[in-house]
């Protein structure tokens, strides 16, 4: 191989390397642009749950008690609700259902039936109350055990779906 072919070789290598990198650094800044120019679109667009999804987060994040030391004033955290077991009154279904259920079940978030929807409630309720206990109870789908409010006992999380049941029958 002669000296002449083996320059052109190098040459055309590094002008075909050159272009690849070429073509690799104009599709990166195009990709950067984009995704810059979704970032800065409006932030809502983008807000699948708004103030519902908040509400479950903060739900979600809520401490389930809080401590108490013998010799001090009771006080009971902002972010929890009363609890008929910490020495508070004892919530209806209907109160456990605004503080808790209301955040899915009365916009009908991730698939949720909405309270007062027969068409929605009818199969459901045609499977028992004891189905829809364990479902409440233990999660079903995409609702959490408890609807997301570990805080809440059984007969709590019962007495809101019984009261959901009779709003939807």
């Amino acid at each position: 191989m002669s000296v002449e072919h083996g320059k052109h070789h190098d040459q055309h290598f590094y002008d075909t390397f050159l272009l690849v990198i070429g073509i690799l650094a104009a599709m990166a800044i195009s990709v950067y642009w984009i995704a810059t120019a979704i970032a800065d679109a409006d932030p809502g667009a983008y807000n699948r749950g708004g103030a519902v999804q908040e509400k479950l987060i903060d739900q979600r994040l809520a401490p389930v008690g809080d401590v108490q030391i013998a010799g001090q004033a009771e006080t009971q955290m902002a972010s929890t609700p009363p609890k008929a077991a910490a020495g508070g009154a004892v919530q209806s279904g209907k109160q456990i259902w605004e503080g808790t259920c209301s955040a899915c079940h009365a916009s009908g978030v991730l698939g949720a039936p909405r309270i007062g929807d027969k068409a929605a409630w009818a199969p459901r309720i045609a499977k028992g109350l004891k189905v829809l206990e364990d479902h409440a109870l233990h999660g079903f789908k995409q609702m959490p055990a408890h609807g997301g409010n570990a805080a809440l006992s059984d007969a709590e999380v019962i007495k809101a779906l019984e009261y959901m049941v009779g709003q939807s029958k």
